[in-house]
């Protein structure tokens, strides 16, 4: 490949045709656990409360402890359908028993979404209750205990599993228009008090669902997109949220399926997602940005499916970045066949050398 010249470098919002690559990656892979075991597998049987485990999130607490999601039940939507919640004492090698985190009860609750804002942790999620809207609780004390629930009213929304704290100090969520269109960002600027939405990125054909967020070191918001072309698009905003450029491809092929963005301390954007073609949700890769999303590293497999058989999905990846620079990926390991359904929640630690 042909080095880039030193003058499109400076092109952040210049389409990306093709996905330019670097040559060598900078990730290992190390750590592999399981949050979660499924505990049925038949999706008909009311008993089986968490045989199916999806949508991960997680998040370091402020007390050092990793914090993983995730939305729990015999089939998804479902109304016994509940958040459960694991914790790592370990940064990320080893998991504590689950517990149920958010349950309203007689309804569907899915799509958590955690992050930390100086003391203060934040759980985002979705629920039909009675309507679809998104809800917020907070936690002062690292998830020891949450606040009441507290309806945002965006009716027919959801969030996915990431929310950032600007260098600013304001906060930003992600969440999109149910039927994977209109992306878009809940801000705060008071610390969590109120929320304003802002955006509505979507491609030329009006897809833009499951938006995930970062800032760079330029202050620049990223936003990556699942659409139903083959690709993930992206959008920038340079006023911290509150407008975002046109929606343009990445040139990085995607199956439709949930990604995740990370901005790392040291300046790094991390992709995880799903390379294609639609409809397989497997393997699970991530690469690295050193330039702001203009070129990527090689991708680096993070999780494949555990046998070549049909009805495996290794998807909707989630990262958190730890004290040291290593991160903690998170996903969910799904199969289904006739008959029978089932999902665990996995993580592993990524070593991002320098």
């Amino acid at each position: 490949m042909k080095p880039i010249p030193a003058l499109f470098t400076v092109l952040l919002l210049a389409p990306l045709a093709s996905p330019h690559t670097v040559d060598a990656s900078d990730i290992t892979i190390t750590d592999r656990a399981v949050v979660f075991r499924h505990t049925g597998t038949d999706p008909e049987d009311p008993a089986n409360t968490s045989g199916y485990n999806f949508g991960p999130s997680v998040t370091l607490l402020p007390d050092g402890r990793v914090m993983a999601a995730w939305f729990s039940a015999p089939s998804e939507g479902a109304e016994s359908q509940r958040l459960m919640q694991a914790f790592s004492s370990d940064q990320g090698r080893t998991w504590g028993g689950a517990t149920v985190l958010q349950d309203f009860e007689g309804a569907a609750d899915f799509d958590p979404a955690l992050f930390v804002a100086g003391k203060d942790t934040f759980l985002f999620f979705s629920a039909i209750h009675p309507k679809l809207d998104v809800f917020f609780r907070r936690s002062s004390d690292s998830a020891k205990t949450w606040s009441d629930p507290v309806k945002v009213g965006q009716v027919n929304h959801t969030t996915r599993s990431n929310g950032i704290r600007l260098s600013t100090g304001e906060l930003l969520v992600p969440l999109h228009l149910r039927g994977t269109k209109n992306g878009g960002v809940l801000k705060s600027r008071d610390g969590g008090k109120a929320w304003e939405r802002f955006g509505a990125v979507a491609n030329p054909e009006g897809q833009g669902g499951e938006p995930t967020i970062a800032e760079t070191k330029s202050g620049a918001i990223h936003m990556i997109l699942r659409t139903k072309d083959g690709q993930l698009w992206r959008a920038i905003s340079r006023d911290r949220g509150e407008s975002w450029s046109a929606a343009e491809k990445t040139g990085l092929a995607s199956t439709s399926c949930a990604s995740h963005l990370l901005g790392t301390r040291d300046g790094r954007l991390v992709l995880t997602y799903n390379p294609g073609p639609d409809p397989l949700r497997f393997p699970l890769f991530i690469r690295t940005s050193r330039d702001e999303g203009i070129t990527w590293s090689e991708s680096t497999l993070l999780a494949d499916r555990p046998e070549k058989v049909g009805g495996w999905s290794i998807c909707y990846p989630a990262l958190t970045e730890l004290p040291d620079g290593i991160l903690v990926a998170i996903w969910a390991q799904k199969k289904d066949w006739t008959g029978g359904l089932y999902s665990d929640i996995h993580s592993a630690r990524v070593t991002l050398r320098d």
